[in-house]
Protein backbone atom coordinates (compact mmCIF):
# COMPACT_ATOMS: atom_id res chain seq x y z
CA UNK A 1 0.00 0.00 0.00
CA UNK A 2 1.13 3.30 -1.01
CA UNK A 3 2.10 6.15 1.77
CA UNK A 4 -1.21 8.36 0.21
CA UNK A 5 -2.96 5.34 0.16
CA UNK A 6 -1.85 4.00 3.69
CA UNK A 7 -2.86 7.94 5.32
CA UNK A 8 -5.98 8.22 2.93
CA UNK A 9 -7.48 4.76 4.71
CA UNK A 10 -6.14 6.28 8.26
CA UNK A 11 -8.00 9.54 7.82
CA UNK A 12 -11.47 7.63 6.84
CA UNK A 13 -11.22 5.11 9.79
CA UNK A 14 -11.00 8.30 12.00
CA UNK A 15 -13.26 10.46 10.05
CA UNK A 16 -15.67 7.59 9.48
CA UNK A 17 -16.92 9.47 5.94
CA UNK A 18 -15.34 12.18 3.52
CA UNK A 19 -16.05 13.89 0.28
CA UNK A 20 -13.86 13.21 -3.01
CA UNK A 21 -13.31 16.54 -3.17
CA UNK A 22 -11.92 17.47 0.22
CA UNK A 23 -9.77 14.14 0.07
CA UNK A 24 -8.16 15.68 -3.06
CA UNK A 25 -7.35 19.15 -2.03
CA UNK A 26 -6.08 17.74 1.83
CA UNK A 27 -3.84 15.31 -0.16
CA UNK A 28 -2.90 17.97 -2.86
CA UNK A 29 -3.62 15.35 -5.78
CA UNK A 30 -6.56 15.52 -8.42
CA UNK A 31 -10.07 13.87 -7.30
CA UNK A 32 -9.33 11.32 -10.36
CA UNK A 33 -6.21 10.15 -8.38
CA UNK A 34 -8.48 9.61 -4.87
CA UNK A 35 -11.11 7.73 -6.99
CA UNK A 36 -8.52 5.60 -8.50
CA UNK A 37 -7.04 5.25 -4.41
CA UNK A 38 -10.50 4.52 -2.81
CA UNK A 39 -11.32 1.74 -5.86
CA UNK A 40 -7.73 -0.12 -5.25
CA UNK A 41 -8.39 0.47 -1.41
CA UNK A 42 -11.77 -0.74 -1.66
CA UNK A 43 -10.73 -4.33 -3.16
CA UNK A 44 -8.77 -4.91 0.18
CA UNK A 45 -10.89 -2.83 2.82
CA UNK A 46 -14.47 -2.38 3.77
CA UNK A 47 -14.55 0.79 2.43
CA UNK A 48 -17.27 2.42 -0.36
CA UNK A 49 -18.76 4.99 -2.36
CA UNK A 50 -21.93 6.93 -2.02
CA UNK A 51 -23.12 8.84 -5.13
CA UNK A 52 -25.05 11.60 -4.16
CA UNK A 53 -24.77 15.95 -3.42
CA UNK A 54 -25.89 15.15 0.02
CA UNK A 55 -24.60 12.17 2.14
CA UNK A 56 -22.66 11.38 -1.02
CA UNK A 57 -18.82 10.17 -0.37
CA UNK A 58 -16.35 7.97 0.80
CA UNK A 59 -17.54 5.63 3.78
CA UNK A 60 -16.17 3.19 5.99
CA UNK A 61 -18.47 0.31 7.08
CA UNK A 62 -19.43 1.08 10.63
CA UNK A 63 -17.95 -2.09 12.40
CA UNK A 64 -14.18 -1.42 10.70
CA UNK A 65 -11.55 0.41 12.81
CA UNK A 66 -7.73 0.24 11.51
CA UNK A 67 -5.51 0.12 13.91
CA UNK A 68 -6.52 2.50 16.44
CA UNK A 69 -4.43 5.50 16.77
CA UNK A 70 -2.63 6.36 20.33
CA UNK A 71 -0.45 9.49 21.21
CA UNK A 72 3.27 8.52 21.43
CA UNK A 73 5.74 9.22 24.67
CA UNK A 74 6.63 12.85 23.14
CA UNK A 75 2.96 14.10 22.82
CA UNK A 76 1.79 12.69 25.75
CA UNK A 77 5.06 14.57 27.35
CA UNK A 78 3.84 18.02 25.87
CA UNK A 79 0.48 17.12 27.06
CA UNK A 80 1.08 16.51 30.64
CA UNK A 81 3.50 19.76 30.44
CA UNK A 82 0.50 21.94 28.84
CA UNK A 83 -1.86 20.57 31.63
CA UNK A 84 0.33 20.99 34.46
CA UNK A 85 1.39 24.80 33.21
CA UNK A 86 -2.57 25.52 32.86
CA UNK A 87 -3.83 23.88 35.93
CA UNK A 88 -1.01 26.10 38.04
CA UNK A 89 -1.77 29.09 36.06
CA UNK A 90 2.35 29.56 35.25
CA UNK A 91 3.19 31.44 31.90
CA UNK A 92 4.74 28.81 29.86
CA UNK A 93 6.04 29.53 26.00
CA UNK A 94 6.43 26.36 23.78
CA UNK A 95 9.41 25.88 22.24
CA UNK A 96 9.36 25.46 18.08
CA UNK A 97 9.68 21.59 18.61
CA UNK A 98 6.88 21.69 20.70
CA UNK A 99 4.68 23.73 18.51
CA UNK A 100 5.66 21.25 15.30
CA UNK A 101 4.66 18.72 17.73
CA UNK A 102 1.11 20.54 18.77
CA UNK A 103 0.79 21.57 15.09
CA UNK A 104 1.32 17.51 14.48
CA UNK A 105 -1.21 16.42 16.92
CA UNK A 106 -3.97 18.66 15.81
CA UNK A 107 -3.84 17.31 12.10
CA UNK A 108 -3.72 13.67 13.22
CA UNK A 109 -6.55 14.01 15.92
CA UNK A 110 -8.81 16.64 14.20
CA UNK A 111 -11.23 16.88 11.04
CA UNK A 112 -10.83 20.00 9.29
CA UNK A 113 -13.13 22.00 9.40
CA UNK A 114 -15.68 22.99 6.58
CA UNK A 115 -14.02 26.46 5.66
CA UNK A 116 -10.52 24.81 5.78
CA UNK A 117 -11.65 21.95 3.42
CA UNK A 118 -12.38 23.83 0.08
Amino acid sequence: MTERRAALLKKLCRRRHETIANLAAEFGVSERTIRRDIEELSLSEPIYTQPGRYGGGVYVTDNFYMDRMYLGDAEIALLQKLLLYATTARPYLPDEAEIALIEKILADYTKPQQNERS
